[in-house]
């Protein structure tokens, strides 16, 4: 990564209160996942929610931020969501592979919010839940959802890897 090719513009580092606060949307946003799916049991355990959570946290803890963080600009800085700090308490500095790391965030990302709505799909045709359960929950994480694509594309456009990120919403202009 070559300093001109960063968005100058760029914010440096955030807040760390902006970071905690995304990462508990986030968290919400994973908890309402694994709600919708809830009554989904096999053998009085609810296997796919937990499934879905173990996965999250294996991707998102630790694979995404080996292969995205460590390559960032914001590896051991605060970035919107804090894991640049993460990532270099737990990883070298460029040990990762942004191009492979950038597929797996687009398809965990598609996991987070997509398998839960297959999820309520299948358990209300199963007839595992009510509707009005599967509606209490659903409402919540699609909220959630559209507030995390839209800080996701604000995020994106303040970030000095804007240009250079595969993962970036901002416009490149």
């Amino acid at each position: 990564m070559t300093s001109q090719k960063l968005f100058e513009n760029g914010i440096e580092q955030v807040k760390f209160s902006y970071a905690l606060a995304e990462n508990i949307l986030f968290i919400f946003l994973i908890l309402f996942g694994f709600l919708i799916m809830y009554p989904f049991i096999i053998f009085g355990i609810p296997i796919i929610s937990i499934l879905y959570v173990l996965y999250i946290i294996i991707m998102l803890g630790f694979v995404l931020r080996r292969q995205l963080c460590t390559t960032c600009y914001y590896y051991n800085k605060m970035c919107h969501c804090g894991w640049g700090k993460v990532s270099s308490a737990m990883f070298k500095k460029d040990c990762g592979n942004l191009e492979s790391g950038a597929k797996a965030a687009l398809f965990t990302w598609a996991i987070i919010m997509v398998v839960p709505i297959f999820g309520m799909i299948i358990i209300l045709i199963l007839e595992k839940s009510t509707w009005l359960y599967e509606i209490i929950v659903f409402i919540p994480f699609i909220i959630l959802v559209i507030i995390t694509a839209i800080l996701h594309t604000i995020d994106c456009e303040k970030c000095k890897m804007r240009f250079i990120c595969p993962g970036s919403a901002a416009k490149n202009n």
